[in-house]
């Protein structure tokens, strides 16, 4: 289950000093360069100067849909021409729309913990709670090609309807299935490319908090949290199988990443019977008013039982496993020295975590060029200010610490006061904002705080969590886990009350995309303590933290698909005015989990790149608060399926 949580380690850009030496070089000539515009996805890559798929203008729901409406917009599309010519439906497609319902119920009930993600009340949609399971651990050759041909032939059902008569709405949930699936086939290319045991989206990182996130509305709930705590052991054991195949065929991680994996186990086991799982269940447990005394008793005796004999071991059988296949890799760069990993790479893991269907070669050329431009920008306030320069430069660590001293609460109903005026209408929003257990504030030690979106069928239960251990930063923290960041634009799209696939249908690139594009937006109001620079500090945060989160997503790329090795990395960071002592701990983490930086680099870089776009093509008739109605209406998807919607936002508003 995707966890909306990773964000980079904070580090402070060594640039900030070096940034004016540079822009001397510089400063004669800066190019515009204009990004690349809706290329062909996977197999057609490399048609980097293709426009073919700017024509096709599907939005999902009109992108002038006011949330608030009570009313279903499903099936209200009416038949007319669009900009590429297309005709569309006054009705629904009764068979498509059978297809839709049934891929729905299969993603939900593929396994408890995602049953209990996304669904509150199963009957609202005709669906039975699954039985208490964890889901299916084989790895083995059988299990994958059916788990390929499965997905093929989804795949093949879903192209039945290319041709189909659909609305307007369905032809857009087509293209954007379509786009989705074509990349999630890629991941068959080479199943021994695929990692479970990642150090940041692996199961021993994410596992804990699936379980302290699990919701109890019932005592069907609490009972299957504690049988599925039973199963954990056995769930790892024949996961681990595939780490020794993947050994056998010369796969197995890298030394680095594996002691990653098996200091994540120490800390996870480290507290016996005092372990977090148990304080935390027993806190949540005693909260339960449906449950009788002796009910809590007895669940908390079986949890505890649980946790001892099955969690703690699991954990111990991972740290066993990977200190016996430790030495046994044939590859301590990235994924590109592979054989077959530049493909996979370039595929499935850039499009998939980035959102974008640029090539890897464009996205290398687009942040070198970003690079360049934000040092020159940076180089700019110093000259035209110095003095604000050096105020930020030497109050970075406590520049906003007016909002640290806040509650997480407090900061996020300022944020929801003070920082929304671009932004459509909503309700306010329901939440609660919690801190970390202190047992998981190492545990998640690279995670500053993350957003829970709640079940579909149950808006009431927002839920931010917060690292205490990373008291700082918490207003971009906050404006992007909070509002108007991810909690704002999952809130407002669900409330446009889209079909059920779309609900749950995300994409890492546009949300992170979103969320990081939508907090550097509010940086332009904070006062920084009332400072007389303010202007200069909020472009220096923002090119500060662009530049910082540039820094892992080029890396990433260097590693993963140029085959850099810590020599050249240690040559950028020289390069790029960074000390060279991050050199390994950055391409150990790039190298561990291949693309995790893109969504926020990448995925930020297109959701500028759209509103430019929809700026240029607009002139005087651009409205921020409208433009963003149209992007938050739409919904998760790949940029070239969002590029539709803005397109047809510009046809309407020229």
């Amino acid at each position: 289950m995707f966890k909306k949580n990773s964000k980079r380690n904070r580090i402070l850009t060594a640039i900030l000093l070096f940034s004016f030496v540079l822009s001397a070089a510089g400063c004669g000539k800066s190019e515009d360069y204009r990004y690349g515009k809706g290329l062909h996805q996977l197999e057609m890559m490399e048609k980097t100067d293709d426009n073919s798929s700017a024509n096709n203008d599907y939005s999902n729901n009109d992108p002038t849909n006011d949330p608030s409406d009570d009313g279903n917009n499903e099936g209200t599309t009416q038949a007319e021409s669009t900009p590429g010519n297309e005709t569309y439906s006054d009705t629904e497609n009764a068979e498509f729309e059978a297809y839709l319902d049934d891929i729905f119920k299969k993603a939900v009930t593929a396994d408890t913990l995602s049953y209990n993600y996304q669904i509150k009340d199963g009957s609202k949609y005709g669906i039975e709670p699954p039985k208490a399971t964890l889901g299916d651990a084989k790895l083995d050759q059988a299990t994958l090609e059916k788990q390929q041909k499965d997905m093929q032939d989804d795949y093949d059902k879903l192209m039945t309807f290319e041709n189909a008569s659909l609305t307007e709405e369905e032809r857009f949930i087509f293209n954007t299935l379509k786009t989705d699936k074509e990349i999630e086939l890629k991941l068959f290319d080479n199943k021994y490319l695929y990692e479970p045991f990642s150090p940041m989206r692996g199961f021993q990182a994410n596992i804990a908090t699936n379980f302290t996130d699990y919701r109890f509305d019932d005592k069907s709930d609490v009972e299957d949290y504690v049988v599925m705590m039973g199963q954990m052991r056995d769930y790892v054991d024949e996961t681990l199988k595939f780490e020794y195949e993947k050994s056998k065929a010369g796969y197995f991680m890298s030394d680095k990443v594996a002691d990653k994996v098996i200091e994540q186990c120490d800390e996870f086991t480290a507290e016996g019977e005092n372990h977090f799982l148990i304080e935390t269940f027993d806190e949540r447990i005693d909260q339960l008013s449906f449950l009788s005394e002796d009910e809590k008793k007895d669940y908390k005796k079986r949890d505890k039982e649980a946790v001892l004999n099955s969690a703690i071991p699991a954990f111990q059988d991972i740290k066993k496993t990977m200190q016996e296949l430790k030495g046994t890799g044939k590859n301590d760069l990235g994924i590109c020295y592979y054989d077959g990993g530049r493909d996979y790479y370039s595929e499935y893991i850039f499009p998939s975590f980035s959102g974008s269907d640029k090539t890897c070669n464009d996205e290398i050329l687009v942040m070198d060029t970003r690079q360049q431009q934000l040092i020159l920008e940076m180089s700019a306030i110093y000259y035209s200010n110095a003095d604000a320069y050096q105020y930020f430069a030497d109050h970075y660590s406590d520049i906003q610490s007016e909002y640290d001293k806040m509650s997480a609460t407090e900061m996020i109903d300022y944020l929801m006061g003070n920082v929304m005026d671009d932004f459509p209408e909503l309700d306010k929003i329901p939440y609660k904002a919690n801190y970390l257990d202190k047992h998981m504030e190492k545990i998640m030690d690279h995670t500053l705080a993350y957003y829970m979106s709640p079940a579909i069928d149950d808006e009431e239960n927002n839920l931010i969590y917060v690292n205490g251990a990373h008291p700082d930063g918490m207003w971009t923290t906050l404006s992007h886990e909070g509002c108007p960041g991810h909690m704002f634009q999952n809130t407002y799209f669900q409330a446009t009350n889209p079909k059920p696939i779309r609900a749950i249908q995300g994409n890492l690139g546009y949300m992170e995309g979103w969320a990081v594009y939508s907090s550097y937006s509010t940086l332009s109001k904070c006062d920084f303590g009332g400072s007389q620079y303010a202007a200069q500090l909020g472009q220096l945060l923002k090119i500060n933290e662009d530049l910082g989160y540039l820094l892992y997503g080029r890396i990433d790329l260097g590693v993963n698909f140029e085959g850099w090795t810590e020599d050249d990395v240690n040559k950028y960071l020289e390069k790029s005015g960074y000390g060279t002592d991050i050199a390994e701990d950055i391409m150990t983490t790039v190298i561990g989990d291949p693309g995790v930086y893109l969504s926020y680099t990448t995925g930020y870089y297109e959701m500028e790149e759209m509103r430019k776009y929809a700026e240029e093509e607009l002139g005087g008739n651009f409205d921020a608060k409208q433009y963003h109605k149209a992007i938050l209406s739409c919904g998760p998807c790949q940029y070239k399926d969002l590029k539709t919607v803005v397109d047809k936002y510009i046809q309407e508003n020229r």
